[in-house]
């Protein structure tokens, strides 16, 4: 060891699933695979000779080594990324660094925001995807207090930044075409009892939409043949694209695969949410030049109506 020092990816890695307790939340943070994260993990407990995380199937956690080594380091990466991140942000003044989920991220913005670049080619845009972990509480995290705008899903409450509404969301299950083939449409709720249904669980999400929609369907005793649960609403969009089976989509994060026929929404029964999307800004940044015109560029872009109409389900 003497001699030798950490290197910084392995130290933001190390931070990164400490804080998250979690490999694979850490790599989408760091914009990795986790089998990066785990490299890095491994070269570090090397070079210090000792285990800095107890890994099971479910946990992962710091070993007693580990939290006295992290809460030492830990201010020392935060110092850095902040120092960084100013350091940046002076050399270019036309600069928004943009915070999102990533199911928003990869559904939504990502096939919107060529068209910003293209309107505003003098300005430098950074994406920072973030975990409902960091998104639950974006101020305690030092590391996103240098954000100018963050996408975030909720009721419209948050403290300290101003809020634009995206649109009114609507939910309703949907799956890939070929589940239902040769079945009239619509469908009962009662066939759901012969169906694979993809459910979204976190420890911040204590339910997802089904109950919901269930109870508004006429049939909130229903059951289903079986449960395939995920941690990510992305992950579960996908799995119903390859056919695994019923998932509550959302506008309008599954507009796209509705319009482009990847997904069907095979029961007329929809409901409005109460929560939705958000673009905010913190107080101080609200009259950022860069983040002004981002907004209104992206509350432009958004409010076009096939992301909130419902054709597919009155084609139904």
């Amino acid at each position: 060891m003497a001699g030798s020092f950490p290197a910084i990816a392995c130290l933001r890695a190390a931070e990164a699933v400490a804080r998250h307790q979690s490999f694979s939340w850490a790599a989408i943070e760091l914009n990795l695979t986790q089998t990066a994260v785990s490299h890095q993990i491994r070269k570090l407990e090397e070079l210090l000779g000792t285990r800095l995380f107890l890994r099971t199937h479910a946990t992962v956690r710091l070993t007693p080594a580990g939290e006295e080594y992290l809460a030492e380091v830990r201010p020392l990466i935060v110092s850095l990324v902040q120092a960084s991140d100013r350091l940046a942000n002076r050399q270019g003044n036309d600069v928004i660094t943009i915070g999102c989920p990533g199911t928003f991220l990869l559904k939504c913005l990502a096939p919107r925001l060529p068209h910003f670049i293209e309107r505003h080619p003098e300005i430098a845009v950074r994406v920072r995807t973030l975990s409902p972990y960091e998104l639950n509480e974006p101020d305690r995290i030092e590391s996103l207090r240098n954000l100018d705008v963050l996408l975030r899903y909720g009721l419209g409450n948050f403290p300290g930044y101003e809020a634009y509404k995206i649109g009114d969301e609507l939910i309703f299950p949907v799956c890939n075409p070929d589940l239902f083939a040769g079945s009239p449409h619509p469908l009962h709720p009662s066939e759901l009892a012969r169906q694979t249904v993809i459910r979204t669980t976190t420890p911040l999400l204590l339910r997802d939409d089904w109950p919901l929609w269930l109870e508004a369907a006429g049939v909130p005793d229903q059951a289903f043949a079986k449960e395939v649960t995920c941690d990510l609403l992305y992950s579960c969009f996908e799995l119903a694209i390859c056919g695994l089976g019923v998932v509550m989509g959302r506008t309008p994060v599954i507009s796209s695969d509705l319009l482009a026929g990847r997904l069907i929404a095979p029961y007329t029964m929809h409901l409005e949410s109460t929560s939705g999307y958000y673009l905010t800004v913190r107080y101080s940044r609200v009259k950022r030049d860069e983040v002004i015109l981002f907004r209104d560029w992206f509350l432009e872009e958004f409010h076009q109506p096939e992301l909130w109409s419902l054709p597919w389900l009155e084609a139904a």
